[in-house]
This record gives C-alpha cells, structure tokens and sequence, in this order.
C-alpha cells in the first residue's frame, strides 16, 4: 500500500498486513508500489470498482466490521455476477481520524469477509479525509470467452432470480434507527450473500446476468437495454420477504442491496437448470425475455399489465 505520511506505514503493517487469504496467482501484493498478478494460461482476468461513502451507502455510526463485510461483500458481489472465481482485492480508505480500535474492529471484519470469499488483500491506499469513504477494486479469474455478461438475453429465454429479494431494502428502517442492530433483516442488508458458486455454475447456462444492487425493476432494465430486448417479469413468481398484500411488497421490487443474481437463459437449459436448484433451492424462474418494445421492463399479474413506479430503484444523481 502507497502512503502519504510516514505515520501511515505503522496503520498498515499493523491493521493490514497479515491474516487475509493468499492467491496463488499473486506474485507481489501488499508492500510495494502496484501489485503483480499471473492469470493461469486460457483465463481473463475480471475487475470491478465499488465506492461506499458514509452516510449515503451505510450508516457512519454503524459497527466497523460490520461496515467492512457490507462493503467487500458489495464489491465482489460484482464478480459473481461475470461467473468470475474471486482471486483479490485493493482497498483506498479514506478516514476522518486514525482511531485504533475502530480500525482494529474494521480489519477484523475485513479479514473475516475476505477469508470467506477467497479474496487476497492485494495492496491499496490510506489517506485522511472528511468523511469515511472506503474504495474496493475486486478482481477475479473467468475462463477465456466465458464471462457472463449483461448483454446475451435473447427473446425466449426465461428471467431467473436466484433467491428471495427485499430483505436489504425493508431493513432500511432498521439499520437507520439503530445502526447497530444486527436482528433479522438487518443482517440481509450488512451481510448479503455473494453468489460466487452459483455465478460459476451459470457459465454456458445463462445468457445474461448481473446482480440485483439498485433494485429488481432498475437492475432489469440494465438488461433489457444492453441486450436490445424487454424482460416481461410475472409478479406472482417473484419471491419477496413480504407477501404481495403486504404495503411494502412494491419496496421489494424497487429498492436496492438484495445482491441476488439476475439472469436470463435459453429454454434448452431447463434441464440445467432443474438440477442447479437441487444445488442452489432458491433458485426461481420469474419472467421471460420478450422482442424489444416500448418499455425495456414489464410487470404483470396472471399476465395483465400492473404500472411501474415512475422511478425504480436506486439513483446516486437525480
């Protein structure tokens, strides 16, 4: 990790330094100005950026390893959805003092969620700042010509979700109210779970995919435009954490950090399909892929049109 003061070596070796998984792919992490990375032959290397801000992506007061297992689980969440085998991570964080024990509880929450998905601390930077703003580059290894991509949804295939949405969304309340409350839904929102298996598994199955982080109907529509088509989703086969009498069933749809995967796939993998719901049980078929039309993103009940919200999902600029 680079630094911008002498004072900032010590943070380093200390908080970030040892304890994280090794990749044998990395030949030089932590320590040095960039960091070496040697891709087994026949692989493409996938890498995705997230930035999480406090106050605006979680709460500044929340536990600080809970903020660092939101945070790398949110960024390699991003990986799952290319189909991607995780292999390691950059972290820039930004901080308004050097607090000890909240950078020793963040890098244990760091450590603990960077152990479970198999990500190597790769190197970084710390610097001080206003606000708490916390960087994560992911980066994982995908067959050549196998990355699942946002852009294959073809008319006929059929919309899959690959478990139940909402939770994160209707935890909002919660988390705000009390930001260190760690109850039922709120460990959906701190804790989502990254969908590494199954991405890998949807190699040569699905023909589009990404994950669900500003909302169902948003996240749809990402599709639908890359892919030139429209995503027709049946409201009566999308599993949701209330029912569809509940007030906040619409929430479900709309809001964000379900990290589920959405993806699309031909009827031929049907039979796939079946047996990876053995594997994987909240796998549900929620929709099918239409010929591009007026809307890139339809919401039906027993096949009759329900309106949209006028503006679905999350939005950082209005």
């Amino acid at each position: 990790m680079s630094a911008e003061h002498p004072g900032e070596f010590a943070l380093i070796q200390e908080f970030f330094a040892s304890g994280f998984p090794d990749s044998a792919d990395t030949r030089l992490g932590v320590g040095d100005d960039a960091s070496l990375i040697a891709l087994p032959a026949g692989y493409e290397l996938a890498q995705s950026i997230d930035t999480q801000v406090a106050g605006i992506h979680f709460p500044a007061t929340a536990p600080a390893a809970l903020i660092a297992q939101r945070a790398l689980r949110c960024a390699a969440s991003d990986l799952a959805a290319m189909g991607a085998e995780p292999q390691g991570f950059h972290l820039a964080l930004t901080l308004p003092a050097a607090e000890h024990g909240w950078l020793a509880e963040f890098a244990a929450g760091l450590r603990d969620a960077a152990q479970e998905l198999e990500l190597a601390l790769l190197g970084g930077d710390t610097t001080s700042g206003p606000l708490l703003v916390i960087t994560l580059q992911v980066q994982g290894r995908v067959p050549a010509g196998q990355a699942l991509l946002r852009s294959g949804a073809r008319a006929g295939d059929e919309v899959w979700v690959s478990d139940t949405i909402g939770g994160a969304a209707l935890a909002l309340p919660q988390v705000l109210a009390d930001p260190a409350s760690f109850t039922g839904l709120a460990r959906r929102y701190y804790l989502p779970q990254v969908h590494t298996p199954l991405g890998i598994a949807l190699r040569g199955v699905a023909s589009a995919c990404m994950d669900i982080s500003d909302g169902l109907l948003q996240d749809a529509g990402h599709i639908a435009r890359r892919s030139q088509v429209s995503l027709q989703l049946a409201a009566e086969l999308i599993p949701t954490v209330v029912a569809r009498s509940d007030s906040r069933w619409l929430q479900c749809l709309n809001g964000g950090d379900d990290y589920q995967l959405l993806f699309t796939a031909p009827v031929s993998a049907q039979r796939r399909l079946n047996a990876l719901q053995q594997q994987f049980s909240g796998l549900t078929r929620i929709g099918h892929v239409t010929a591009a039309g007026d809307s890139p993103v339809l919401l039906t009940d027993h096949g009759a049109l329900l309106p949209l919200p006028a503006q679905g999902g999350y939005q950082h600029f209005h």
